[in-house]
């Protein structure tokens, strides 16, 4: 089987998670019952995800030298990926996210305050143009600077590298680059920000985002699956129930397997189901990128 070279432009942030019985009302104060630190940011459980599901994998990321980035470091010497365009800026912070997880749901609200990932600039990205020239698949989202990520597109466009855009969080950013990515994943929220006016209906926004020139749509919904709507039809792929444990992460999860999938050769239909059952089993554990499983455990998952 051919081995997946993704590249991933993206956020690192040092998660702290609080747990709580609930999750507050405004103005209310609640006993929490743990609190941890965790490697996160939407660049960096991607870039864990698509390594523990089989890719190789180059991570383009900035970080502090205030050692809230040492967190991250560990995981990734623990689980082996490489750290050698993790650029280290001594002038700006790390990173950072508060993620509140309600223990009896397994939702979240999360405060990310991106210090160092804004600060990436084009010439940093321009001086890793052979990396990008030589992946399969450049996977964004949208937590690093606006020219970062416009001059990774340039880059991939110019070299007819393939471009996953998950448009979170969401900015207007997508609409300046949307035209050249091949594929967009963006969840319900996110697909009714970049095409509004549907009242939640994901489909018709589906519709929309194809007009806007991304032939393939693939919006996640959940427990519910993922919507798929583009050049190979239209078709839903349910995910398989599990007992969430924390569900934050989980997009991050598929949007990291989906691509290796995907750059190894796999249909668009099977790089989903392997996708979301990746997905599934990382909300079955605590915390983000710790959380992403092996490939060898989501495929006998899928047998099950």
């Amino acid at each position: 089987m051919k081995k997946a070279k993704i590249t991933v432009l993206g956020s690192y942030n040092t998660d702290l998670t609080l747990n709580v019985p609930h999750l507050p009302a405004d103005g209310e104060t609640v006993f929490g019952t743990q609190m941890k630190y965790n490697p996160g940011g939407k660049g960096s459980n991607q870039a864990v995800a698509a390594h523990r599901a089989g890719a190789d994998v180059t991570f383009i990321a900035k970080v502090g030298c205030d050692g809230m980035e040492k967190v991250g470091f560990e995981l990734y010497e623990k689980v082996g990926l490489p750290t050698d365009n993790i650029i280290r800026d001594e002038t700006v912070s790390t990173g950072v996210a508060a993620i509140e997880v309600d223990n009896v749901t397994a939702q979240n609200r999360i405060i990310v305050i991106p210090g160092a990932n804004m600060r990436i600039t084009a010439d940093e990205v321009r001086e890793r143009e052979e990396l990008i020239a030589n992946s399969d698949i450049l996977l964004l989202q949208l937590e690093t600077s606006r020219e970062s990520i416009l001059e990774a597109v340039k880059i991939a466009k110019a070299h007819g590298v393939k471009v996953v855009l998950n448009p979170a969080p969401f900015s207007d950013v997508v609409f300046d680059i949307i035209k050249d990515v091949d594929i967009i994943t963006p969840n319900e929220t996110e697909a009714d920000l970049i095409a509004p006016g549907h009242d939640g209906n994901f489909q018709w926004a589906a519709s929309d985002m194809i007009g806007m020139g991304c032939n393939n749509v693939i919006v996640t919904v959940g427990k519910q699956g993922s919507y798929y709507k583009g050049v190979k039809g239209e078709f839903v792929i349910p995910a398989k129930p599990v007992k969430a444990v924390d569900t934050t992460g989980a997009g991050d999860a598929y949007n990291g397997a989906l691509c290796t999938a995907l750059a190894e050769g796999k249909s668009m239909v099977d790089a989903m189901k392997f996708a979301s059952a990746f997905a599934s089993l990382s909300v079955t554990r605590p915390g983000a990128a710790s959380s992403m499983p092996s490939r060898e455990e989501t495929e006998e998952f899928m047998k099950e």
